[in-house]
């Protein structure tokens, strides 16, 4: 009876964990079509340049927002904290997306012929949420050094 009870919990145990670990993944990666793209260049933690159907087309990551990278006109203790949030930002951008095997799009906003605004890709992870979840960028606006020295 004890070896009974103690193989069904254990496999309740295992079916919990094993239910968990596919949510989570499934959260993770987008099973969306996405406007695959090629990319060429960040320009800071929400910007980038990639190349669509052959244009060279600047992309503004939807919904979010980093800080700015260059900001040496102010060098009070905040906008040193957010240039080093807008480095890193810069480097997990080009990180994953020079190592992705694909970077698509999801096109929210066409602002032109050579700029848009959209979620960005790669092999199927989103890098905003990436950005978001390492607290180098925000959702909506950011209070960053730059919006502080008007203040």
């Amino acid at each position: 009876m004890f070896l009974v009870r103690f193989f069904k919990n254990t496999f309740i145990v295992f079916l919990v964990i094993f239910t968990l670990q596919l949510s989570v993944q499934a959260n993770v990666v987008c099973m969306c079509v996405t406007t695959p793209v090629t990319f060429l260049e960040v320009v800071d933690g929400d910007t980038i340049w990639v190349k669509k159907h052959g244009e060279k087309v600047l992309v503004e990551f939807d919904g979010i927002d980093a800080p700015e990278l260059d900001h040496k006109t102010n060098n009070t203790l905040d906008c040193l904290h957010d240039q080093k949030k807008a480095q890193e930002a810069h480097d997990l951008i080009q990180d994953m997306l020079s190592s992705a095997n694909e970077v698509g799009l999801i096109i929210k906003e066409e602002i032109n012929e050579q700029e848009l605004r959209a979620q960005v890709y790669a092999d199927g992870l989103s890098v905003g949420q990436e950005l978001l979840y390492k607290h180098l960028a925000v959702e909506g606006q950011g209070k960053w050094c730059e919006i502080n020295e008007r203040d």
